[in-house]
């Protein structure tokens, strides 16, 4: 009889209501986006870095829906809630797709020091945002330091807007670069570089051995597998 009433009990057994919590919310009225605060659009469901890069692009200001749409941080679940709640007031506009050409008179951004430079800096420039300021800083670090603008196209990913932007605020007069002291760097720290394969690295070494220790960085072109033009690129990176 027991296991008869725990049958029938579990017969009885309706699912939880309790729903998960809905990630995204409609607003509450008609809004223009850009006069959206960060607060007004954390309650939305975004996160506050999230909302921080949407008012970047909005200082544009975005004319219309489609300019909403291409802010990349903006979820597309969330685009379809608000979509048909937005209006926008007729005004100067310049287009997302031309933000290099941003008026200097609303841009309040100093030159970066790349020797300093940071995610959170390169996020601030107009039209940079996090991927790309992620990927700049990853780069950085492989390298031990940029040197020159035109190491910037060597960055993943880069294309010519980006570059652009990133020539414009970067200020590379003052330097910093790791160095490699190929006297005592092993193989592996060699080849880690984006400048030294893993037979360039092996090379190095063989001839550290042969040497006894190199006395000149010249003699790294002894070696058949390092060419000038190579030698030109690891040159402000290594020392003896």
């Amino acid at each position: 009889m027991k296991k008869i009433h725990q049958i029938e009990q579990l017969g009885k057994y309706t699912p939880s209501t309790n729903k998960k919590p809905k990630k995204f919310h409609p607003p509450a009225h008609r809004f223009n986006p850009n006069r959206y605060s960060q607060a007004e659009w954390v309650r939305l469901g975004l996160t506050p870095k999230q909302a921080a890069i949407i008012l970047k692009f909005c200082k544009f200001p975005l004319k219309s829906n489609d300019d909403l749409r291409k802010i990349f941080v903006l979820p597309d679940e969330l685009y379809q809630l608000i979509k048909d709640s937005t209006f926008y007031e007729n005004g100067p506009h310049y287009s997302l797709n031309e933000c290099v050409k941003f008026p200097e008179k609303n841009l309040a951004v100093q030159k970066i020091n790349v020797a300093k430079m940071d995610s959170a800096q390169l996020v601030d420039l107009p039209g940079i945002g996090p991927f790309y300021a992620k990927m700049v800083m990853r780069y950085e670090k492989a390298l031990g330091g940029y040197h020159s603008k035109e190491q910037l196209l060597e960055v993943y990913k880069m294309n010519e807007d980006i570059y652009a932007i990133l020539s414009k605020y970067l200020d590379f007069s003052e330097t910093n670069l790791r160095k490699i002291y190929i006297n005592s760097a092993t193989k592996d720290d060699l080849a880690k570089h984006p400048y030294i394969d893993i037979w360039q690295a092996n090379s190095i070494i063989k001839m550290r051995k042969q040497l006894g220790g190199f006395q000149s960085l010249q003699e790294l072109l002894d070696s058949h597998l390092i060419i000038n033009e190579t030698f030109e690129k690891i040159l402000p990176y290594v020392s003896l």
